[in-house]
């Protein structure tokens, strides 16, 4: 702890409150943070203070031994080391090591602060924040979840994306694909949605791919290379699914997918080698619902097709699942919550809850069999 590069800063984002009794409280404005720590005789605060990141614990320790002669560099040492354990610290060198600019240091600064709740002297936000950065997304679909995908990469800092659409813009789209205006209706959707993002960050490069996948081949060439894959379309029908599915898994890349029925949304996320994939939802709930291959079976050779029921703030907040699961994924500040699980948000009561586990893969899967 006392190496000379480590060069604590106490987090913004806690407050600091002296009790009585020689007792020091910190973070009680922050969720789930707050601790008290004896401080009799205040040089616990004063180190807080001094910890701006332009010291060293030596450096701390010798600007305090002036107010606190019996101090040890041992002793600084050890309550700058409980301060990190307990979330309250970061090194501002990593700050200085990371290679994001200062134009992006400064657009993403709320990003950083946030990652911060998460991060420690090991792993900095500034860390994160320069992964989703350099993470690789294609998005499957630009329709009116892949729409409010794209927007929260955008602002999540995400500019290597690959927009995957063969469609062009409808009037009726507008109520809910907010990347698109009446003047764009007729234009292609992954140009239009290039051009927002494009104007939203000037680092933004999307590759475009105009392509309707037909086939598990389709989809292995609209993957390859990706980091992650979010599949925002649902036509065909179930057979999409599963075509991303097979190149997910074949390809060992974890996809994330979304979609709405009615007043409910549904998210899920398939990680190669870690949780079952969508082959084994499909034999798991065929376990426990007899008629569900019928009823696929059915469904797929009518012409039945569900017309578009939604609204703009349902898709929104789905969306804003999604991408709070691609950060978590690529900072590493906590699970996917949606791995091995189709969560179901039900848009009537708000209520979020498990529709079907299958963290552990059903041995007889023909897809993920191979992947384990």
């Amino acid at each position: 702890m006392n190496g000379s590069g480590v060069r604590p800063v106490f987090k913004g984002l806690f407050f600091v409150r002296s009790l009585p009794g020689g007792m020091l409280r910190i973070g009680e404005a922050s969720p789930n943070r707050a601790v008290e720590i004896a401080d009799e005789d205040g040089w616990v605060e004063r180190l807080i203070r001094l910890m701006d990141g332009t010291r060293t614990v030596e450096r701390l320790w010798r600007d305090l031994a002036a107010a606190a002669p019996s101090l040890t560099i041992e002793d600084v040492s050890e309550i700058v080391a409980e301060l990190d354990r307990l979330g309250y610290v970061d090194d501002q060198g990593l700050r200085d090591e990371c290679g994001l600019g200062p134009d992006e240091l400064e657009r993403f600064r709320a990003n950083v602060n946030y990652f911060s709740y998460y991060s420690s002297m090991g792993s900095g936000p500034w860390g994160m924040q320069e992964r989703l950065r350099g993470a690789e997304v294609t998005v499957i679909g630009a329709g009116a979840l892949g729409c409010g995908v794209l927007l929260n990469l955008a602002g999540l800092g995400v500019t290597d994306l690959r927009i995957v659409d063969f469609d062009v813009v409808e009037l009726s789209n507008l109520n809910r694909q907010m990347l698109y205006a009446e003047k764009d209706i007729g234009r292609r959707k992954i140009d239009v949605a290039s051009e927002f993002l494009a104007r939203f960050h000037f680092r933004s490069n999307p590759e475009l791919v105009d392509m309707e996948i037909t086939s598990a081949a389709d989809a292995k060439k609209a993957i390859s290379g990706s980091d992650l894959v979010v599949l925002a379309a649902d036509q065909p029908y179930w057979l999409l699914e599963r075509w991303v599915n097979q190149a997910c898994s074949e390809a060992g890349i974890p996809f994330i997918a979304g979609g709405m029925n009615l007043c409910e949304g549904q998210v899920y996320a398939v990680v190669p080698g870690r949780t079952g994939c969508a082959a084994c939802i499909d034999l798991q709930y065929g376990q426990d619902h007899a008629e569900h291959a019928a009823f696929l079976s059915d469904f797929r050779d009518s012409d039945f097709r569900m017309p578009s029921a939604s609204i703009a703030p349902n898709y929104m907040v789905l969306a804003g699942i999604v991408g709070g699961e691609i950060a978590r994924w690529f900072t590493g500040t906590a699970e996917m919550r949606s791995a091995g699980r189709v969560l179901a948000m039900n848009f009537d009561t708000y209520a979020l809850e498990t529709r079907i586990d299958f963290a552990r893969r059903i041995p007889e899967c023909p897809v993920c069999k191979d992947v384990y």
